[in-house]
C-alpha cells in the first residue's frame, strides 16, 4: 500500500501536526515567562549592585569629582552581569561612562521581540536632602545582552527537544491505539473488498471483527451485508433482464443484416498508393446512417457474443478476400481480433477451416491483436498465434505502445510470431510537436524487423514527419475514412491489382 494512501500515515500525520501546534505555542508562553523571569532576576541583582555604590557615588557628584565618581564606578562588581554604567543628568547628559564587558551584537529581532537590553536608572541624591529632593543625577546600569542571548536560545533548544520528543512519544502511542482500534479493521475490510473477484461480489458478505459488534464498524459492516443482499436480489432480475435484452437485440442486427463491415484503406504515402485495407464493424442506424455505436463493443462482450459476432466478422472477411482473388486482386485485409477470441479454444481450428474452405492466399489476411492488455499469459498468446502465423495469416498488434503491447513488455516482443506493429493514433495526435514515443517505437520495430503502420493519421504535417522516419504504411481521414464495401470497390479496386 502506497503511504499517500495508508490511513495510518495519515492520522499520525495529523496528530503529529496537532500536537506541534500546540507545543508551539506552550513553548513560545513558556519562552516569554522563563525570559521574564531572567529579566526580572538581571535587574534585582543590578538593583543590589547599584545601592551599593549610590552613597559614595551620590558625595562624589555633589562635590563635582569626576575622578572619584570614575573610581567608584570601577569598584562595581559586574559579576557577568553587568555590562556598561553610565551618570546621567536630569537634562538627560551622559556624565559618565564605565564599560565592563565588549559590546557584542545579537539578532536584532531577538532585541525587539525581548526588549533588549536589560537596565535599571537609580536616582543620586544629595546627602543633605531638602524637604522635595530632587535628584542630582541617574545611575544607569545595562545588562550584558549576549549573556540573556545565550539564555533564550538556550531555553529554545531545550524546550524544543524536551517537548518534541514527548510529541513523538504522544503520536505513537495515540496513533498505535487508533491503529489497532480502527485501522486494522478497517484495511482488513478493504483488502477483503479489493479480493473480491466481480462473481463473488454479488452475494459477498463482511464478518464482524472483535471488538467491534457494537460500535461503528459493526454498524458500518452489518449496513454493508444487508446492503449487498439486497442489491444481490434486485441484480438476479435487472441483470438477467438487461442481458437477455442486448443478447437480443444483437443477435437481431445480425439477423437482420443492420451489421455490415466497412473498409478502409492503408496507403503508401509515399507512392500514394492503396496496399490494403482494414475491416471495420459498423451498425446500420434507424435513420438509414452506418455507425458504430458508443460501447457497442462492450455491449458484445457482456452479453458472451464476442466469439458469435467475431466468428461473423471473420467469415465476411474471409469472403471478401476470396471474391477480390477470384478477380485477381491480392490486396490484403486486416481483421481485428478480440482478447476474447483469441483465447477461446474454437478460434484457430475454426479459422484455419475458413482459410481452406475459402481459398485465402497466405499473407492476405492479417489478424490485429485488439484489447491485448487484458492477456494476462503472453506465452498463451504465442502458443496459439504461432499455428496460424505457420497457415499465412500475418499478425500484427494493434495499438501499440498501449496495454499489452506496450514497451514495458518489451521482452516479449521477441518470442511473439507478429509481422507488422500498429503505433497507435493517440500518440500520433502529438506529431509533429511530441515525437519522442513514436521514434522509440519506429527503433525498435527496425531493430525486430517488424513492418510498421501509423493509425489515425489526419495532417499532411504528421504525414510528412512519418515519412522522414521512413515510415510509409498509414491509415486515417487524412487518406480516406472508412468506406462501404462497394464504394471500396468502385474507388480503390476498379483495375485488377496483381
Amino acid at each position: 500500500m502506497r503511504v499517500s494512501r495508508s490511513l495510518t500515515i495519515k492520522q499520525m500525520a495529523m496528530v503529529s501536526a496537532v500536537a506541534v501546534v500546540f507545543i508551539f505555542i506552550f513553548i513560545v508562553v513558556q519562552l516569554f515567562h522563563f525570559v521574564q523571569q531572567s529579566r526580572y532576576d538581571t535587574a534585582s541583582q543590578m538593583e543590589k549592585i547599584a545601592h551599593s555604590v549610590r552613597l559614595p557615588l551620590s558625595e562624589a557628584i555633589l562635590k563635582a569629582d569626576i575622578p572619584q565618581a570614575e573610581a567608584i564606578l570601577s569598584q562595581i562588581q559586574p559579576s557577568g552581569i553587568i555590562s556598561r554604567a553610565d551618570v546621567v543628568l536630569p537634562n538627560q547628559f551622559q556624565a559618565l561612562r564605565k564599560s565592563f564587558l565588549p559590546e557584542r551584537q545579537i539578532p536584532m529581532w531577538i532585541a525587539r521581540l525581548f526588549e533588549l537590553p536589560v537596565q535599571i536608572s537609580l536616582p543620586l541624591y544629595s546627602l543633605e536632602r531638602p524637604a522635595n529632593p530632587q535628584p542630582l543625577a541617574y545611575l544607569v546600569l545595562q545588562a550584558d545582552s549576549w549573556r540573556m542571548y545565550k539564555f533564550i536560545i538556550s531555553t529554545i533548544s531545550t524546550l524544543l527537544t524536551t517537548y518534541l520528543l514527548l510529541a513523538l512519544i504522544l503520536s505513537v502511542a495515540i496513533s498505535w491505539s487508533i491503529n489497532r482500534l480502527i485501522i486494522h479493521p478497517l484495511r482488513k475490510i478493504a483488502r477483503e473488498l479489493d479480493d473480491l473477484t466481480p462473481q463473488d461480489a454479488g452475494g459477498h458478505q463482511l464478518k464482524l471483527p472483535p471488538l467491534h459488534h457494537d460500535d461503528e464498524i459493526g454498524m458500518l459492516v452489518r449496513s454493508y451485508n444487508r446492503n449487498q443482499q439486497m442489491t444481490f436480489r434486485r441484480f438476479q432480475t435487472e441483470q438477467a433482464q438487461r442481458r437477455q435484452t442486448e443478447e437480443y437485440d444483437i443477435l437481431s442486427m445480425l439477423e437482420n443484416h443492420r451489421l455490415a463491415l466497412w473498409l478502409q484503406p492503408q496507403v503508401n504515402m509515399r507512392s500514394g498508393e492503396t496496399v490494403s485495407a482494414e475491416a471495420l464493424l459498423r451498425v446500420r442506424q434507424p435513420d438509414g446512417e452506418w455507425g458504430l455505436p458508443e460501447g457497442l463493443i462492450e455491449r458484445i462482450e457482456a452479453c458472451g457474443l464476442m466469439v458469435n459476432i467475431g466468428t461473423w466478422i471473420l467469415e465476411e472477411s474471409c469472403r471478401t478476400l476470396a471474391a477480390w482473388q477470384k478477380r485477381g486482386i491480392a490486396m490484403p485485409l486486416s481483421v481485428n481480433l478480440s482478447a476474447l477470441q483469441l483465447l477461446h479454444k474454437e478460434m484457430v481450428p475454426s479459422l484455419l477451416e475458413m482459410l481452406a474452405r475459402y481459398r485465402i492466399q497466405p499473407g492476405t489476411l492479417i489478424l490485429e491483436v485488439t484489447e491485448s492488455r487484458r492477456i494476462e499469459d503472453p506465452d498463451a498468446a504465442v502458443t496459439i498465434l504461432r499455428p496460424l502465423r505457420k497457415a499465412g495469416v500475418r499478425i500484427a498488434l494493434d495499438d501499440f505502445g498501449m496495454g499489452y503491447a506496450s514497451l514495458r513488455h518489451l521482452h516479449h516482443m521477441k518470442a511473439l510470431p507478429i509481422d507488422v506493429l500498429k503505433i497507435d493514433k493517440s500518440f500520433v495526435d502529438g506529431l509533429p510537436e511530441d515525437g519522442e514515443m513514436v521514434s522509440v517505437i519506429v527503433s525498435m520495430a527496425k531493430t525486430l524487423g517488424l513492418k510498421l503502420v501509423a493509425e489515425g493519421v489526419e495532417k499532411a504535417a504528421q504525414r510528412d514527419w512519418l515519412l522522414a522516419r521512413d515510415v510509409t504504411i498509414a491509415q486515417g481521414f487524412l487518406f480516406s475514412k472508412a468506406l462501404s464495401p462497394e464504394e471500396f470497390e468502385t474507388r480503390y479496386l476498379s483495375t485488377p491489382t496483381a
